[in-house]
């Protein structure tokens, strides 16, 4: 029989270690944070000709409207980080998997592997931030928006964002299905397997789907376009990134058709989404779908 004394130590020092986990974490997004922040402080500086205009809006649309809308790509770029960052801050530190609850033993084990993934995702998020067409050094030399903006095009922000859902994508595969077994949890083979694919099914097909429509921005998006093509390829990203944060709420009906990935000890989704959750569902995936065909047949005024 264990030391009760030491029993209450590990569970404190467990205990510990997930704060200090969560913490870590929690720096990380900080540091994308600030980043953000810096990247959008810059571009008001710029809109603003280094605030002097700050109080004549016809100076700053005319800012805004320069060079066929230069900034708009770049005011689109920072909305979709600020959007990514801030999203995926509320639904990290809201997750009750059981992944988050585990401490770390040793090196080589499942919850140190997560810990790598969630770092990992932090620093694609700081690549979007930095992915940005920004250059504020050019453009305090020359005053040149041109030079501030440089090429705009929403391709290397759709790719990153397809890996960001792909490790969205194995996080669920192991936070959802691998920690948190069915109960009674399968003993036979094939049982097994079967309790894995529902899992899967259940729990990470909305990433999945995300991962192939990011890939999908990403091969209509022209690397080098105008800056309206690339405010629509954000667009798409914004409504697919919003789509991801709704979508997961339809895990109630996957559970209704596998009544066994209910015993498995996730975020609860006891009830169906909302009507207004189903509308705005509804309405993203049609803003989706518009953003890709007019980055398929482009008409004439973002040629």
């Amino acid at each position: 029989m264990s030391n009760p004394a030491q029993a209450a130590s590990t569970r404190i020092s467990g205990t510990s270690q997930n704060e200090l986990r969560r913490t870590f974490i929690a720096m990380l997004f900080a540091l994308v944070a600030a980043t953000v922040a810096q990247q959008i402080a810059e571009m008001l500086f710029v809109v603003t000709g280094g605030w002097d205009l700050a109080s004549s809006p016809t100076k700053i649309w005319e800012n805004l409207t320069f060079g066929n809308g230069l900034l708009f790509a770049s005011l689109s770029h920072a909305f979709l980080a600020l959007l990514m960052v801030a999203m995926s801050w509320v639904m990290w530190s809201k997750s009750q998997a059981a992944g988050h609850n585990t401490e770390i033993s040793q090196i080589f084990s499942k919850e140190f592997v997560l810990l790598l993934i969630e770092v990992f995702l932090v620093v694609l998020y700081f690549a979007i931030a930095k992915t940005m067409e920004q250059n504020f050094s050019e453009y305090s030399k020359s005053k040149s928006i041109s030079a501030y903006v440089g090429v705009a095009s929403a391709r290397p922000e759709a790719i990153q964002m397809m890996w960001v859902f792909m490790v969205f994508f194995v996080w669920d595969v192991i936070v959802d299905v691998f920690y948190s077994p069915r109960d009674p949890h399968p003993t036979q083979i094939h049982s097994r397997v079967g309790s894995f694919v529902q899992g899967v099914l259940t729990y990470c097909s909305v990433s999945l789907v995300c991962v192939m429509a990011a890939w999908t921005v990403s091969r209509v998006a022209p690397s080098s376009g105008t800056p309206y093509e690339a405010l629509w390829g954000d667009i798409a990203l914004i409504a697919l990134l919003l789509f991801f944060a709704l979508g997961k709420q339809l895990e109630f009906y996957a559970i209704k058709i596998f009544p066994g990935e209910e015993t498995r000890k996730n975020t609860k989704r006891d009830i169906p989404p909302s009507t207004k959750a189903s509308v705005m569902m509804a309405i993203l995936t049609a803003v989706y779908f518009y953003s890709i065909m007019v980055l398929i047949w482009p008409p004439s005024f973002l040629k």
